[in-house]
């Protein structure tokens, strides 16, 4: 599978819409931020300009040839370096009684020839405006008695002197602020870009249907939990209603209140959303079996606690409330749950049929709803590889789909054993579920291969814990090098331990 990352400009306009909040308010309280530092915290300089006139001829005559104009503006140089000289700048300090030594008074000056002409500029900067027009125009007194000392021809006439300017040359508050905002602005940006790019979760807006030629059969959506007062949720156990409604005249055994069952299980108080997704769930998966001439489904995830054993529970029910016949089988021998979720407490279980035990019929539980018989897990066997693998286990099901129009098997998580591949040859298919937010697109690139290899057929995906919003990316694909994984279930978190028994 093509898993290259396709970094295009939609992905980034994409990425910029999905955060746009995010950038915006980080370039603004950055653009504050440089305000404040800028206007409150660096200090404010100020500026004092003269201007002087260099000019070669000593002599007072009217006429002024190109010779003297080429000779001044050479000496224009020689008076940039005069006046930043470490003799100008120890009579300023010694005149001024100036707190400065040569070295930062020399920083404050400013000596250029005005767009290459024989006039000079001089700037003087200070924390002090009134200081800078004093420094500046005792240079310039200073300059006329130095160049003559020094140059002995020609002469300086003052242009301009300075004045005390209020208003601050430094910092530029306007600029640094605008550089401010858009540096936020633009490294925001890229810092959620590469946390999106980095982030391998499948998300809302990933199309999985296209990144791994499978079809999406259903997205079950996430609602508020029931217990904060919200209308609709999965609840702490699972998918559910805040309130639970009464139990339908008509059709008793659908009602989780009425039979006990898990909030999480389709009953009459299940949000409409939630219903009709697995009823096109239900749809979608008759159409994907239809050619295959096998009605026994097996539904699987990469990893716990991502909605598998509910989904399977829900697909099974969703069936006999269409009117088929429908068996559910548990086959997570290691880690069985579904007897308590529909409260029913039976003698034997998959486990003591493949073992032997027992027959097929003293396992089942019939009508735990209308149409809808369950085989549990039953007892931990010692070997539930072997019981899975084994013949019995294939006579079983083929049994099982002749007496059922449907049969769905709730295997264990693929990343974790491999005993749902050991029924490829005797199912029509696996149902595979994700869930948003959680489940990694190398978990379920992994998964997906091992599938494959075990000359298995994916149906199709179901996502659970989904949050539907009004538009999304698609297209995305992904690229992954080398990912280490410790599945196991001895090895899962506490916590991924306390909602295994909630949301498998």
């Amino acid at each position: 599978m093509d898993m290259e990352e396709k970094l295009d400009l939609s992905f980034l306009f994409e990425v910029l819409k999905k955060y746009f909040v995010i950038v915006i308010l980080s370039g603004v309280l950055c653009g504050i931020a440089g305000f404040a530092v800028s206007y409150f915290v660096i200090p404010k300089k100020y500026q004092s300009q003269a201007l002087l006139y260099v000019e070669n001829n000593t002599q007072n005559t009217e006429s002024v040839n190109i010779n003297d104009i080429t000779a001044a503006q050479k000496l224009v140089n020689t008076c940039q370096i005069i006046f930043k000289s470490s003799t100008m700048m120890d009579n300023l300090i010694a005149n001024l009684d100036l707190p400065y030594t040569k070295e930062e008074l020399n920083n404050m000056i400013t000596a250029n020839s005005v767009n290459s002409t024989e006039v000079m500029e001089i700037i003087v900067e200070s924390g002090n405006a009134q200081e800078a027009q004093t420094i500046v125009n005792e240079l310039i007194e200073l300059s006329v008695q130095e160049f003559t000392r020094v140059i002995k021809s020609g002469s300086i006439e003052v242009v301009d002197y300075g004045e005390v300017n209020t208003k601050p040359s430094s910092p530029n508050v306007p600029m640094i602020t605008l550089a401010a905002l858009f540096v936020g602005i633009v490294v925001s940006y890229m810092i959620v870009l590469i946390r999106d790019m980095l982030d391998v979760v499948i998300k809302q807006s990933d199309n999985i249907a296209q990144i791994y030629d499978v079809p999406v059969f259903a997205e079950i959506v996430e609602f508020e939990s029931a217990k904060s007062g919200g209308k609709y949720g999965y609840s702490h156990y699972g998918y559910g209603y805040g309130k639970k409604a009464a139990p339908s005249p008509e059709n008793e055994k659908t009602s989780a209140s009425e039979t006990g069952f898990s909030e999480r299980f389709l009953s009459d108080s299940t949000p409409f959303a939630i219903t009709e997704a697995y009823n096109t769930a239900r749809t979608n998966t008759m159409f994907a079996i239809s050619t295959s001439g096998r009605k026994i489904i097996a539904v699987t995830s990469s990893n716990p606690s991502e909605g598998k054993s509910t989904t399977c529970s829900n697909f099974a029910i969703s069936f006999a409330n269409a009117g088929f016949r429908t068996l559910l089988v548990e086959c997570d021998l290691r880690k069985p749950n579904l007897a308590k979720n529909f409260n029913i407490k039976p003698k034997f279980g998959l486990s003591s049929v493949l073992g032997g035990f027992c027959t097929v019929q003293d396992a089942i539980v019939e009508n735990v709803i209308n149409n809808l018989d369950i085989i549990a897990a039953g007892d931990i066997p010692p070997n539930p590889s072997e019981l899975i693998g084994s013949e019995a286990m294939r006579t079983f099901l083929k049994a099982s789909a002749e007496s059922y129009d449907y049969v769905f098997l709730d295997t264990p998580p693929v990343n974790v054993v491999t005993d749902s591949q050991l029924m490829n040859d005797v199912i029509a298919g696996l149902i595979f579920v994700v869930r948003e937010n959680s489940t990694t697109h190398p978990d379920v690139q992994s998964a997906l291969e091992k599938i494959r290899l075990a000359n298995g057929k994916i149906l199709g995906f179901v996502k659970t814990f989904s949050r539907i919003e009004k538009s999304g990316r698609y297209g995305k694909k992904y690229s992954y090098s080398s990912y280490k994984y410790g599945y196991g279930y001895g090895d899962r978190s506490r916590s991924s331990k306390e909602s295994s028994n909630s949301e498998e």
